[in-house]
């Protein structure tokens, strides 16, 4: 659900004032000086700690000046003053909403709400309860508050609410509603074709956008057309009509930089995920984005972005700290990594580091668990250097029927038959992997 803008309750400028000092502060005020308009008020209420309208044109200027706390306090203040007066709490709980203290927030509009039962206290409620997690109970204040004037914002924010709280089916006459009333309302199209998409009414939902696309005009179409390329089994098209016509849209973008990263084209999805990325850094775009310069090999981009998609990220950013020769890093990033992908890298690095041991012990479940001949090319290799030969040959015809140009694995299997005393059969090995353009191969041969 949509937070509701701040608003604070117009200051009541016609009143009669107390003092020539509350007129200037509110000349400030106007003016868009809030430090000047603050130190103002501060002195109108040095002089009368009971006037309304400084209260509340303190927090105003204060809130305006970024000074929240200071905000917070004020309008505090002002609801202990004037406990039965509505403004205070109402925009001490819009305060408390920007603080992110969603409790405190919801008990200022409670209180708000019980004074003054407003349109813009229920959706201030309900926005304080969304931020704290409880969405049941954010629909459920919205429908207590829900009368036949509500406007289009009240209804949108009531069906946004009950979809967030899994009252799918309840939120459908609340948006058909809506729209009969304001058809030119592309959110409510929008959650109409999802929520009947998600109930498994996919052309349906279709057909809505479809009507929603006939009368949405401008920008907000871009929603519309992006929904509908989610539900459509082409949607480049309409997702490149969406992107051109909104490029804030950055989920356009970044859904046509994953089809062209899905389809082997990296280089032709950067763009679009860079685009996506400038108009909001979101988690999943910075993976992409590391996805796209892994293959690119463009393992410092990869790195950064990677670390910056948080947790999702740690398995590409240690493929790219591996990359650029910090081993030690990449084994840190992928402990507790359980799936194959990163116990195969593991047991690579260790490898490298000379700890076959380790390496061993991790690769040999790996590769009996899914014989992937890459992993038992590695888990020889960690024989070899551990001189179990005989082990050794035996992973290595597994590997080599199922990978017969692995060069390293020819190589590896050299050494071990050349320790078992094997020359002939080691030097044929040896040949098969310099042909295969193993230098290591070619160094012992002599060429």
């Amino acid at each position: 659900m949509m937070r509701p803008p701040l608003k604070f309750l117009p200051l009541l400028l016609g009143l009669a004032l107390a003092a020539p000092s509350l007129e200037k502060a509110e000349a400030l005020l106007k003016a868009g000086d809030y430090e000047k308009a603050a130190l103002a008020y501060e002195e109108v209420l040095a002089q009368d700690y009971g006037l309304f309208e400084a209260h509340l044109g303190l927090g105003v200027a204060l809130f305006r000046a970024g000074r929240l706390e200071e905000a917070r306090f004020a309008f505090d203040q002002m609801t202990r003053v004037f406990p039965d007066r509505y403004e205070g709490h109402f925009n001490l709980g819009q305060v408390y909403l920007r603080l992110g203290k969603p409790a405190e927030a919801v008990e200022a509009f409670q209180k708000a709400v019980s004074l003054r039962p407003t349109e813009e206290a229920y959706l201030g409620l309900a926005a304080a309860l969304t931020q704290a997690g409880r969405a049941k109970e954010a629909a459920e204040a919205l429908k207590k508050g829900f009368t036949g004037e509500r406007s289009p914002a009240y209804r949108l924010a009531l069906a946004q609410a009950l979809y967030a709280a899994g009252s799918r089916a309840e939120a459908v006459p609340v948006l058909y509603g809506l729209l009969n009333q304001n058809p030119k309302r592309a959110e409510a199209w929008e959650l109409l074709a999802r929520i009947l998409a998600e109930e498994g009414l996919k052309e349906r939902a279709l057909r809505e956008l479809d009507r929603g696309l006939a009368q949405v005009e401008g920008k907000p179409r871009a929603r519309l057309l992006l929904r509908k390329a989610l539900l459509s089994p082409n949607p480049e098209p309409l997702l490149k009509e969406a992107y051109a016509l909104d490029p804030a849209l950055w989920e356009a973008a970044f859904l046509l930089g994953q089809a062209r990263l899905r389809a082997g084209d990296a280089r032709g999805a950067l763009p679009h995920l860079l685009a996506a990325y400038r108009a909001s850094p979101e988690p999943e775009v910075a993976l992409a984005l590391a996805a796209a310069y892994l293959k690119l090999g463009d393992h410092k981009n990869a790195y950064r972005y990677a670390g910056e998609a948080g947790p999702p990220g740690t398995f590409l950013q240690a493929q790219a700290a591996y990359a650029l020769g910090k081993k030690e890093e990449a084994l840190k990033l992928l402990e507790g990594n359980e799936t194959p992908e990163a116990q195969a890298l593991r047991g690579s690095i260790l490898l490298e580091l000379g700890r076959a041991e380790e390496a061993v012990a991790l690769l040999r479940p790996l590769y009996e668990a899914g014989r992937d001949p890459r992993v038992g090319s590695n888990l020889a290799a960690g024989l070899v250097a551990l001189k179990r030969y005989g082990e050794a040959e035996l992973v290595l015809r597994e590997v080599l029927a199922r990978l017969p140009r692995e060069a390293s694995a020819w190589y590896n299997l050299g050494l071990a038959l050349k320790a078992l005393g094997r020359d002939g059969e080691a030097e044929r090995a040896l040949r098969q992997a310099a042909a295969l353009g193993s230098k290591e191969a070619q160094g012992l041969l002599g060429r």
